[in-house]
């Protein structure tokens, strides 16, 4: 190896400077983080003059982005994402120095539940009560799979929105909106077993109170690390304690599938496994 390399007895944050062109989903998070700010700026203001014609233009700015954000990517085409996603990216960080101001706003952080609200307004509307009570099964099969359905749907997003990749389902029965089922552990457990069936989670123990819920494929997750390897290490091996490190979505995957993610790197011929002397498994990539 052309450095040496020992795991730090204390974890130091690591920032990227440059983040790597961020998928639709981001974009859209971080739009809808700016639009809290922008209100919480609005409230705050004390002149309703300097207020409105402030507020009209990064309305509109903003509007503009959720145009582009919501079309059919079908129809905006890859190769149009992918060159105004980075354009995005810097207005949106333009904007959240507007918004906030010269002297700054205290940025109230989004929950993973405002998030699922946007996505979701029924689960706070009183006429969807009853979407917190399992369906009887035997009687009526078809609103039964309707709700399950949906459930599935809100706990994807939940994990996805809070960027988890392992869910504990008695930690969920504590978080909203789980929190409000009737039957909290028999509701959680048939949700989850739904996004089982439909192979986009699998259960990581024989309890099944561990979820693994696949809301990035794994071939995705491998792009990314070989982008950000790529920038940050180009010639020398990557660790896996430096992706923990990293300030990515995918620091928090876990090490099984860290190691599923570089066997698929090396099949594509991006790079190499290097097991080291100590045992720890690192990826020399290969720079195209």
């Amino acid at each position: 190896m052309e450095r040496q390399r020992e795991k730090p007895k204390e974890k130091v944050k690591v920032r990227v400077e440059e983040q790597e062109e961020k998928d639709i989903e981001t974009l859209k998070r971080e739009l809808q983080k700016l639009k809290e700010l922008k209100k919480q700026r609005e409230q705050q203001e004390t002149s309703e003059m300097q207020q409105e014609d402030t507020a009209s233009d990064i309305e509109s700015r903003l509007d503009k982005i959720e145009d582009f954000l919501t079309k059919d990517m079908a129809e905006v085409g890859e190769k149009q994402y992918l060159t105004e996603a980075k354009e995005i990216e810097n207005e949106l960080a333009k904007l959240e120095l507007e918004i906030a101001g010269e002297h700054g706003v205290i940025a109230k952080e989004i929950s993973t539940y405002e998030l699922l609200l946007n996505e979701y307004p029924w689960l706070e509307e009183k006429r969807y009560i009853f979407m917190y009570s399992i369906p009887n099964k035997k009687k009526n099969l078809r609103d039964f799979e309707s709700w399950k359905n949906e459930w599935a749907k809100v706990l994807f997003d939940y994990a996805r929105f809070a960027i988890l990749h392992i869910l504990y389902l008695r930690k969920l029965q504590t978080i909203k909106p789980f929190s409000k089922f009737d039957d909290r552990e028999k509701a959680l457990k048939i949700i989850a077993q739904t996004l089982v069936e439909k192979k986009q989670a699998e259960w990581l123990s024989k309890s099944k109170e561990k979820l693994r819920v696949y809301w990035k494929s794994l071939d995705n997750w491998a792009e990314e690390i070989y982008e950000w390897a790529k920038e940050i290490s180009p010639l020398e091996p990557i660790l896996i304690f430096e992706i923990r490190e990293s300030d990515r979505d995918f620091k928090d995957l876990p090490e099984e599938d860290l190691i599923k993610i570089f066997k698929i790197l090396e099949k594509s011929r991006k790079g190499k496994i290097i097991k080291l002397d100590d045992g720890q498994i690192s990826f020399k990539i290969k720079v195209e």
